[in-house]
């Protein structure tokens, strides 16, 4: 399993400065670069390396994010061409997709397509499907060749992080794409507060279904 958690680690680094170079590569600034989840362990300038690397955080120069004088907001990322932003947006997927492919060919490709469905439907089933993608992946950890598991991992990542849920790559994305459509100017803050609801819904579901999976791995059944 520390192969699986290695993999995941790399993944991360790889996403995120994928995202960092594109960003300097169209010259807005970064304002940090956090590597991980939880308590701070490093703090160096704008790098900040946290206690799990199983996520991370890129905030750039923007708007609406931070107060910028109207002579100095020329390089703010939410004053870039549509085509910017979504290059920024994609590079760290495309970083990923470009990995998996590398290695898996064809079937990186398709292990990219399959992440969407099984990411929705392991989050509505915790104690079905999510069990049975938990096992795959527990096995791949121990069969495959690391980078065979890496390139897997990619995939699935990549695809994650597509989808439309806050925070996510496909949430700034689909948001970049909206925002001067009649849409985005009509969309209710119902429909904001139920796509929250569901990303917290799915996120609590995943972690019910990855105590289960460690529960049964320890060889305790608490699903009748």
């Amino acid at each position: 399993m520390h192969w699986l958690l290695l993999a995941v680690a790399i993944c991360v680094a790889i996403h995120l400065g994928a995202i960092a170079l594109a960003a300097t590569r169209f010259g807005i600034p970064i304002r940090e670069f956090s590597y991980g989840l939880g308590p701070t362990l490093l703090h160096a300038g704008r790098l900040r390396i946290r206690t799990l690397p199983v996520g991370g955080q890129l905030i750039l120069k923007d708007t609406n994010t931070e107060p910028v004088e109207s002579g100095k907001a020329h390089d703010a990322l939410d004053l870039q061409p549509l085509a910017t932003r979504l290059a920024i947006g994609a590079a760290g997927p495309f970083a990923l997709l470009v990995l998996a492919v590398a290695v898996l060919q064809s079937e990186g490709l398709a292990t990219f397509a399959s992440g969407f469905a099984q990411c929705i439907a392991g989050g509505f089933e915790p104690f079905g499907e999510a069990q049975r993608l938990l096992r795959s992946a527990s096995d791949a950890a121990t069969a495959s060749p690391f980078p065979t598991l890496l390139a897997l991992v990619a995939a699935k990542f990549a695809a994650v992080n597509l989808l439309p849920f806050p925070g996510s790559n496909g949430s700034f994305l689909l948001r970049a794409l909206l925002e001067r459509t009649p849409l985005m100017k009509r969309w209710p803050p119902l429909a904001t507060q139920l796509g929250l609801l569901l990303f917290f819904g799915m996120a609590f579901s995943w972690l019910l279904a990855l105590a289960v999976y460690g529960l049964h791995a320890a060889g305790i059944d608490v699903v009748a």
